[in-house]
């Protein structure tokens, strides 16, 4: 479904969410709005956060990179930039195109409502499967479906980069791990960045990613 689609299935010509939709959204606490070649994607997340704060009843954080980059109707909302605060929790938040590096300033959250609103050079699919979130373009929730083994190993991958990963040991453990879940079908990239970002800075997530290439690249040469 297509976002033109979603909007006029969700708003009425009184600008609320059509009850159906409405009822829907409010039962989920993470709501990934996925980016959009053709059609804007603003409105939309816009929409279904100040939503969630009428019927919630919440104060609503807008998390931006840049403060300049807040919509005109969010601006007397507390927000959360690159530069400044963390988000409180137990409200309402609208990461609006946010950067990997703002959301590090609401990865402690755990009982606010979360509005994902991606931007194209930020991909937030790891994170939304992750969560369990609802696509909004789908209408499904999405899911990770990790085992517990694979949970466990993805665990120990963080664990080995306690020091971001910088040392040889840290980087031969890393690339065993990444080896056992490609012998185990379950390696999805996006999925190990977005678990290690649940901790990590993205400092320490550019020297993941390397490993990651390198992992790639040798279990494509062994195919």
């Amino acid at each position: 479904m297509v976002v033109s689609e979603v909007s006029h299935s969700v708003e009425s010509d009184e600008g609320d969410f059509m009850p159906t939709v409405a009822d829907e959204l409010l039962k989920h606490q993470y709501i990934y709005v996925p980016w959009n070649e053709t059609e804007h994607t603003s409105d939309l997340g816009v929409g279904i956060a100040l939503h969630l704060q009428r019927q919630h009843r919440l104060p609503l954080t807008v998390v931006v990179s840049l403060k300049s980059n807040i919509p005109d109707e969010l601006r007397k909302c507390d927000s959360v930039s690159e530069r400044s605060g963390y988000a409180d929790d137990g409200g309402v938040v609208l990461a609006y195109y946010p950067t990997y590096k703002v959301l590090e300033k609401i990865r402690h959250l755990s009982k606010s409502a979360v509005v994902m609103l991606e931007f194209p050079t930020e991909s937030q699919e790891g994170w939304a499967r992750l969560h369990g979130a609802y696509n909004v373009t789908t209408g499904e929730v999405i899911h990770a479906e990790l085992t517990d083994g694979d949970r466990e190993t993805l665990k120990q991958i963080v664990f080995e980069g306690y020091e971001g990963w910088h040392d040889d040991i840290a980087e031969r453990s890393t690339l065993r791990l990444l080896g056992d879940l490609d012998k185990a079908t379950a390696y999805d990239r996006e999925l190990v960045l977005a678990f290690a970002r649940e901790t990590k800075s993205e400092q320490e997530i550019e020297r993941l990613a390397k490993l990651l290439d390198r992992s790639e690249a040798s279990h494509t040469a062994d195919r």
